[in-house]
């Protein structure tokens, strides 16, 4: 039941954000004119990120041979540590050469609107997104609460950390270990994962379907990308959460027409959830 006590709790402060939140217009999109932004092969640019993560950059530790099983028995975090650094190798690679293929005014537009591409309109979008965390975060505390108190009262299943988590509990044994697990949650992870799922995912469905369609789907699919048969029965909470947060992302990139807002919310996330962890932890 503390499932639920918690969750009716973050519904009310939740509540009391959102209404604050519509009365000062802050879910009105800016008046801004639409831009063409006809994106290069979006597809190969997804599907590609995709492979990277669950097929090329596993494949890529297993080319280390024998040494891998020592890092599997002796350190696992340095081995998560060692993958995570293949992953990013790859996918900054990858991406930077998806972003040679597009013309300069798209990529411009997809990280600002052309109307936007000042200092000032910079700070407010870095800004909004710090705020949009007050808004947000009770709002996907109390998804996952609810999830998880359905999980509980059909399964019984309590819940376990999720991969992200364990690989930052782990990587606190050394502090290089920790330095690079932090980079790789609270700036590669947000920088990343928006500009393929807000800039190129969500703007390619922008022009297949209706904006919340897309919004909805973008949402989806960021949510699956977490998805790990590890997490068991804790995927529930965890999609369902992530996806509520992914609205919150998505409808930041189309207020702002611009990636630093939803970065912005993103790396705050996972800054208070780092925080949280390395402080219950310890």
């Amino acid at each position: 039941m503390d499932y639920l006590y918690v969750g009716l709790l973050f519904t009310a402060v939740g509540a009391f954000f959102l209404f604050i939140a519509h009365h000062f217009s802050f879910f009105k999109v800016k008046d801004l004119r639409e831009i063409s932004i006809d994106l290069r092969f979006p597809l190969i640019g997804m599907i590609g990120y995709l492979m990277i993560f669950f097929v090329i950059a596993p494949l890529s530790v297993q080319f280390l041979g024998s040494s891998i099983v020592d890092l599997m028995t002796h350190s696992p975090a340095l081995l998560m540590t060692l993958l995570q650094l293949l992953a990013l190798a790859w996918v900054i690679t990858y991406l930077f050469c998806f972003s040679i293929l597009q013309k300069r005014e798209v990529m411009k537009g997809i990280w600002i609107h052309p109307e936007r591409a000042r200092f000032k309109c910079l700070i407010e979008d870095f800004g909004l997104g710090l705020l949009t965390w007050l808004i947000s975060f009770p709002v996907v505390v109390a998804i996952s609460q609810y999830v998880e108190a359905l999980v509980f009262f059909f399964t019984g299943y309590t819940g376990m950390d999720q991969v992200a988590i364990r690989f930052l509990k782990m990587a606190k044994e050394s502090p290089y270990l920790l330095v690079i697990a932090l980079f790789a949650i609270l700036i590669a992870a947000p920088i990343i994962e928006e500009f393929v799922f807000r800039g190129i995912l969500y703007t390619y469905l922008k022009k297949k379907v209706k904006r919340m369609g897309a919004l909805i789907i973008s949402s989806i699919v960021f949510a699956a990308f977490h998805f790990s048969p590890d997490q068991g029965l804790s995927n529930f909470s965890l999609l369902f959460s992530l996806f509520t947060l992914a609205l919150f992302l998505g409808f930041l990139y189309e207020r702002q027409r611009s990636l630093l807002a939803p970065i912005a919310l993103h790396m705050t996330f996972n800054s208070i959830s780092v925080i949280r962890i390395l402080l219950i932890s310890s």
